[in-house]
């Protein structure tokens, strides 16, 4: 499984905070794989997101000796020490926090791919695109939803509410071609809402 590493870097009389590099090692051999982590990190431009001077990407496992935790006379990492001061402390808390939004970034990638139905070689690109068609297949559904419902609308004939297209309703004759047809009976609408027309009714106990 891929490892994410931190590399922190010299720090330079301009910089706010230390630069770092991202350091991913044990990446997956098998090309598809390879290459949904390879256009992740380079056409999403994750690196420059997140503040990082660049990515770097290993087959093999690379030790990177400042990320060890060494341990001091009395057998206590030293970064325990390092962390009361206000410096140590703060670059303790932005390496937690990096290493903790990209576990995050990846986790919510692949719930995303799973809700979509898509298989987790697929980059941000993909899931962007499935997205983008979903919503205009919603909306064009919408609309047409809409066009029937304005063609089965209600209309009152005769102190009864019916459908004007199923009824046949002539609006300056005010008759029906054919036979009127109450408008919570109309098969179109019922078939729209999910609903039968014929759900028993609640009974009441006296």
């Amino acid at each position: 499984m891929a490892r994410l590493q931190i590399l922190e870097l010299p720090e330079g009389s301009g910089d706010e905070r230390p630069p770092y590099l991202i350091v991913v090692d044990q990446v997956p051999r098998d090309e598809p794989a390879f290459e949904a982590l390879r256009r992740d990190l380079a056409d999403n431009d994750i690196a420059a997101r997140i503040g990082a001077q660049g990515v770097l990407v290993f087959e093999d496992a690379i030790d990177i000796p400042a990320n060890e935790t060494p341990l001091g006379p009395d057998g206590y990492p030293l970064f325990l020490r390092d962390a009361r001061e206000p410096d140590g402390l703060r670059l303790a808390h932005e390496r937690a926090g990096i290493t903790r939004d990209m576990d995050r970034l990846a986790k919510w990638k692949n719930e995303l791919l799973d809700a979509l139905g898509m298989d987790r070689t697929r980059d941000w690109d993909d899931i962007r695109n499935a997205a983008a068609g979903l919503r205009n297949q919603r909306d064009a559904q919408g609309a047409a939803i809409e066009r029937v419902r304005q063609l089965h609308k209600p209309v009152f004939h005769r102190g009864q509410e019916i459908c004007w297209e199923c009824s046949a309703y002539d609006f300056v004759g005010k008759t029906t071609d054919n036979a009127p047809i109450a408008y919570d009976q109309c098969a179109t609408i019922l078939a729209l809402t999910g609903s039968t027309g014929h759900e028993p009714k609640e009974s009441t106990t006296t």
